[in-house]
């Protein structure tokens, strides 16, 4: 955390392009755990409750929903922190 803070202060268009990056990785790696789900090499099993709370799931929602939705979440985060990236190199960051 020290570093990431540090990144934020002296460099926060690096920090925010850093973790768009990070993020993006996360997109990718969600999407290969969709699809071992869908290839069957990870079993869809159903949904823990804390999961379904969490994300507003539906009460038959199974592993398979909620990759996809914490993937959604992370593509978010990816694509606002490289949003903030370009606003600062524009100057048209606050």
């Amino acid at each position: 955390m020290g570093v990431t803070f540090f990144l934020y202060l002296l460099a926060p268009r690096v920090a925010h392009r850093v973790v768009g990056y990070l993020e993006e990785e996360a997109v990718i790696s969600y999407t290969q755990y969709h699809e071992k789900i869908d290839a069957g090499t990870v079993k869809n099993v159903p949904t823990p409750e804390i999961a379904k709370k969490y994300w507003n799931l539906p009460d038959d929602a199974r592993l398979r929903d909620v990759v996809i939705v914490i993937r959604e979440d992370e593509a978010g985060h990816r694509d606002k922190n490289h949003d903030f990236a370009n606003k600062i190199a524009t100057s048209a960051h606050p």
